[in-house]
């Protein structure tokens, strides 16, 4: 799924005539590592993916907390009366439990975490946020399963300044282990990582600026002939800071020119391939008619096409890349922050408010998009300096999840939003 939002080219751009080059990256058979990677200087590290459990956004204003679901890793709503924590002691429940999935469309909003929210104008899914302290106090208990199928309660404690406080515990309580993590302490990373099968914090990304994007497995919702249901797949990340646009064309045709960029950190995706059951042998086949337009954090343009995929056995991916515009200045640089504090009620049932702080008055584009990329409601509204609320009519939209994206040409906010009328 693709969310596009055109963004204000630099007015500094200067044609690049270097050459193409093919490139490639090893995620190691059964895909074992996440590999980032660099469009200007190649592979930049490799991490086990299966070396962590949960992962903690590394800003104060965002309550995001991510599962490895690609690994295997799942969540559940258990309860939002916290003080049942040491009576929870068995999984008869799993199967009326509410499982959590995240949206992937951005690093800091629509973690699994914050998968369904209370109701509260101000919650995070797990936790509600306090205006005057600017502390987000837990409010639900989970479960997880973790990469080695132990099964954990869990209770967000407090996100307070960027440090976040854990609680986890072994169905029989002999385990139980208060965490306190100072995100703040992973400088220039996006996230804080915690293995729960070990119990160690993990250091496992590269400096922000050194890599565009990341190859990792996840979990998205897939559409086929046999049905829709959430999926683990192959696919490709971006950066913070970086803008891609995916263009429907051969890539000797493909022009960036007026092409729509996103931020979102999911473009890319698992679009580029697909599996045909049906060839033999069964495979991966490459969707040729798609080329990608990469814009990194510091302006250069790079166009992007895949050529080999050869799946688990071996986890190697080759592409081509060329740059073809360099520029001076990141287009994220000295842009207001968007901050959705939240929507609710979520599950919703005919409107939705969504609440918001904005660091300027300016005109937004609220667009809502269901999981299959289809624009449901398109309109631009005025946000006033500081906290704001608008009335989203959902009159006309079908039950199912949605993802609701506000913003502007350099800055979108995603959230999740469910419709069950």
């Amino acid at each position: 799924m693709k969310r596009f939002f055109t963004i204000l080219f630099l007015s500094a751009l200067s044609l690049s005539f270097a050459q193409e080059v093919e490139d490639s990256i090893s995620m190691q058979p059964g895909y074992t590592n996440d590999v980032f990677y660099s469009l200007e200087n190649g592979e930049v590290s490799a991490y086990s993916g299966s070396s962590w459990t949960v992962a903690f956004y590394n800003n104060a204003m965002s309550a995001a907390i991510m599962i490895n679901d690609g690994r295997g890793v799942e969540l559940f709503k258990v309860t939002d009366d916290i003080s049942q924590f040491a009576n929870i002691t068995d999984t008869i429940g799993l199967s009326t439990w509410t499982q959590l999935y995240g949206t992937n469309a951005t690093w800091r909003d629509g973690s699994a975490f914050e998968g369904e929210t209370t109701g509260s104008p101000f919650n995070y899914g797990w936790g509600d946020y306090d205006l005057a302290t600017k502390v987000v106090s837990g409010s639900r208990i989970f479960m997880i399963k973790t990469i080695e199928d132990a099964y954990y309660k869990v209770y967000v404690v407090k996100k307070e300044t960027g440090i976040v406080t854990y609680r986890y515990a072994s169905l029989d309580n002999s385990f139980d282990t208060t965490m306190v993590i100072n995100v703040p302490d992973y400088l220039n990373k996006s996230y804080a990582y915690l293995n729960m099968d070990n119990h160690t914090l993990q250091d496992r990304e590269p400096n922000g600026d050194e890599w565009d994007f990341v190859f990792t497995r996840y979990v998205t919702f897939v559409t086929n002939p046999q049905g829709s249901a959430y999926y683990p797949v192959v696919g490709v990340f971006s950066n913070e800071g970086v803008e891609v646009a995916e263009v429907n064309d051969i890539p000797a045709n493909a022009d960036y020119a007026g092409a729509p960029f996103s931020g979102a950190r999911n473009v890319i995706g698992d679009d580029w391939k697909s599996f045909d059951p049906m060839a033999i042998p069964p495979q991966f086949v490459l969707n040729d008619s798609l080329t990608y337009y990469v814009q990194n954090q510091v302006g250069d343009i790079y166009k992007l096409y895949f050529t080999r995929f050869d799946g688990s056995s071996t986890g190697n991916v080759r592409f081509n890349k060329e740059k073809v515009a360099s520029g001076t200045t990141s287009i994220r640089d000295n842009q207001p922050n968007l901050d959705v504090h939240t929507i609710y009620p979520n599950p919703s049932k005919g409107s939705v408010d969504l609440v918001f702080s904005s660091e300027e008055k300016e005109k937004l584009n609220l667009r809502v998009y269901s999981l299959l990329g289809k624009l449901v409601i398109n309109s631009e509204i005025v946000a006033n300096l500081g906290l704001n609320s608008i009335r989203l009519n959902l009159n006309d939209v079908e039950n199912g999840v949605y993802l609701v994206q506000l913003g502007n040409d350099i800055n979108t906010a995603t959230h999740k939003l469910i419709v069950n009328k």
